[in-house]
């Protein structure tokens, strides 16, 4: 009839951890400021499905795969929707940005307790158990891509439980969620080479590597099924018009150049000023990682699993130097719980002195007080990477200050496409215009028959002096008529 505490405290540190990251990711959400550029298209695309019914995402092209779009529209259709007195769907933008948020955030809570169940089937040390959940719950990388409407946390989520199924040797789950991942970003295919690692490993720890050719099938088989099913979706979605994703995904992000040796350099800067955020800061991540390589050599036996771990890091940073592919902050986050596994696992061996082990105490005791610091300076939305950084801060209020004009209102836009598409609504009656150049423009301007005033419109921190000058040339009437933190809007008057 007693609680046998002693069993119970794993239990309840797990809990801790979990609510912490809760409250961590919770807050950032809280906190988030307006739409970043992609995460806009995103939200837009899944505002389609959500108001307009268009669940083959038939209104924009898409270059990724499909999952992260309609786990953000069902969001928006459990917890933003709404119906006016004609029974029209109508969303409202802000309550949309926290909707479409939410999937994200909630996976972001669920990737800490699946973490540790990763480092579980490793370690059965709830030391090391507890160490990659705190690393996780309080990495800046988590807790800035934790409330966005970004492709990367579900992806991160589903590929990380396909590595807590290959540690445990069970190829066809592994094989499931991994697919299932894909469908969400294509990205995690990097993941693939280790996965394959770790479950013949696990083949060969238990002597079963005779059926090794038989467990590969049981790996691959969801994994061509999950892919005979996007490509289905993608042949009904070019079969009503569409263009297919895959095929606009491999225009855009296909690698097809190695990087100069020169440029070497310049690109580990640019990776690393997204890297040092892992763990808070790039004096504490590096040293984290160094003392981690330190730790390999105090180890009573060698470490398969770190070997393997490590071996997947450095050829992922390989690649990213050689090879000209994308650096952008959230295309790094993918390190997060490889980088993660090493760490618990490594700091949490046998130690062989004494000095070590006091040293490590010290050590863990002023990485969890930094860690902390950082994840504040995350959740607040002080660091320079995540979402939008407030570089949209005040587009809502633009949004409405637009659509309070005239029905039919030309408003020249050059460079808030799809952030201003967002906020300006799904039944806006405006005519917003993209043309490149100020001599299209005022080509297009000057070809429009129409006497109403027409509007310009411009972030604050663009030079749009050669604009002005060249509408102005053309005989148009140039005058500011709104203007914000971040952005101008100018009313045009045609020639007469």
């Amino acid at each position: 009839m007693f609680v046998n505490f002693k069993k119970m405290l794993p239990l309840y540190g797990a809990v801790f951890i979990l609510l912490l990251t809760a409250f961590l990711s919770f807050f950032a959400l809280e906190n988030a400021q307006r739409l970043h550029p992609d995460e806009a298209f995103y939200m837009t695309i899944s505002r389609h499905a959500a108001i307009n019914g268009d669940w083959l995402l038939l209104s924009e092209s898409l270059d990724k795969p499909p999952l992260t779009y309609y786990t953000n529209a069902l969001a928006l259709v459990f917890f933003a929707n709404e119906s006016d007195e004609n029974a029209v769907l109508q969303l409202d933008p802000i309550k949309g940005e926290f909707a479409g948020r939410m999937p994200a955030t909630l996976m972001s809570i669920l990737l800490v307790a699946v973490v540790m169940q990763v480092v579980k089937a490793v370690s059965d040390k709830p030391e090391a158990i507890y160490l990659a959940g705190i690393l996780v719950a309080l990495s800046p990388l988590r807790i800035v891509f934790a409330p966005t409407a970004f492709t990367d946390m579900p992806m991160l989520l589903f590929g990380t439980l396909a590595l807590w199924m290959a540690l445990r040797g069970q190829w066809g789950w592994s094989g499931v969620w991994f697919i299932v991942s894909i469908s969400a970003k294509p990205q995690i295919i990097f993941y693939l080479p280790l996965l394959l690692a770790l479950l013949t490993f696990h083949a060969y720890k238990s002597n079963n590597l005779r059926i090794i050719p038989i467990n590969f099938l049981y790996f691959f088989i969801p994994v061509i099924f999950g892919v005979l099913l996007l490509w289905g979706w993608d042949v009904i979605r070019v079969t009503n018009g569409a263009e297919s994703f895959y095929l606009l995904g491999q225009s855009r992000y296909t690698v097809t150049t190695l990087t100069s040796i020169a440029d070497y350099p310049a690109r580990f800067w640019e990776w690393w000023q997204t890297i040092q955020y892992l763990f808070g800061h790039a004096l504490l991540t590096s040293s984290i990682m160094i003392f981690a390589v330190f730790r390999m050599f105090f180890f009573k036996k060698f470490s398969a699993y770190i070997a393997l771990l490590w071996g997947w890091l450095f050829s992922f940073f390989a690649i990213h130097i050689v090879l000209t592919i994308n650096l952008f902050d959230r295309n790094q986050i993918i390190i997060l719980p490889i980088a993660v596994m090493i760490v618990a696992l490594s700091f949490t061996r046998e130690r062989r002195t004494n000095f070590l082990r006091k040293f490590q105490n010290f050590a863990k005791s002023l990485l969890g007080i930094s860690l902390l610091f950082f994840a504040i300076q995350a959740i607040l939305w002080r660091l320079p990477i995540g979402g939008d950084n407030g570089q949209h801060y005040g587009i809502d209020e633009l949004a409405n200050y637009l659509n309070s004009k005239p029905v039919a209102t030309v408003i020249y836009d050059r460079w808030l496409d799809w952030e201003l598409d967002y906020y300006m609504g799904q039944w806006t009656d405006k005519r917003r215009v993209y043309y490149p150049t100020p001599e299209l423009l005022v080509e297009g301007a000057l070809s429009l028959d129409e006497d109403g005033i027409r509007y310009f419109i411009a972030p604050s921190d663009i030079n749009i002096s050669e604009w002005l000058s060249a509408l102005e040339m053309a005989q148009f009437s140039v005058d500011l008529d709104y203007e914000s933190e971040n952005f101008l809007v100018y009313s045009l008057n045609p020639p007469n």
